[in-house]
């Protein structure tokens, strides 16, 4: 029940889901996981072992790194960008933070949240953690990806700040 792209190629033990569409030329990784309904555009590049979750999708030429995990419904494109970090938070959920080039917002895909604005997140994290060790993990994590020089530099090419 997948599409899968002429001349893409899909290494040993990659596990490819349901609905999910490979684009041609893209290349999935050993043992990396594409889920449910997934996106993966031409001439992609997913890493091995990294995990793409359901709905997500990896755009255009866009490359994930060995091991990485782009949560559920994400959407990434070769001229965004992005941090993956964790495992975060008291379920050790891992982070994803995608700045789009086109719409110039950060989100944020943590644990069962998706697409979450910055102001958004740190909300939830009030919310859900306040003053425990884990919200100030995750408020550390915030902090030092907003004040990311590689952030800085895609907005910059956006002409932000």
């Amino acid at each position: 029940g997948a599409s899968i792209g002429d001349g893409a190629s899909i290494g040993d033990g990659a596990s490819i889901g349901y609905g999910a569409s490979i684009g041609n030329g893209a290349s999935i990784g050993y043992r990396a996981s594409i889920g449910y309904r997934a996106s993966i555009g031409y001439g992609a590049s997913i890493g091995n072992g990294a995990s793409i979750g359901d709905g997500a999708s990896i755009g255009y030429r866009a490359s994930i790194g060995d091991g990485a995990s782009i949560g559920d419904g994400a959407k990434y494109d070769a001229n965004d960008w992005m941090m993956v970090a964790g495992p975060q938070g008291s379920r050790n959920a891992w982070a994803t933070a995608i700045y789009s080039h086109t719409t110039g917002v950060l989100r944020w895909w943590v644990g069962c949240q998706y697409g979450l604005t910055t102001a958004e997140l740190r909300v939830s994290i009030e919310r859900d953690h306040g003053t425990s060790e884990h919200g100030d993990d995750y408020r550390a994590l915030v902090d030092f990806v907003e004040s990311h020089p590689g952030l800085k530099r895609a907005r910059a090419a956006r002409g932000e700040g």
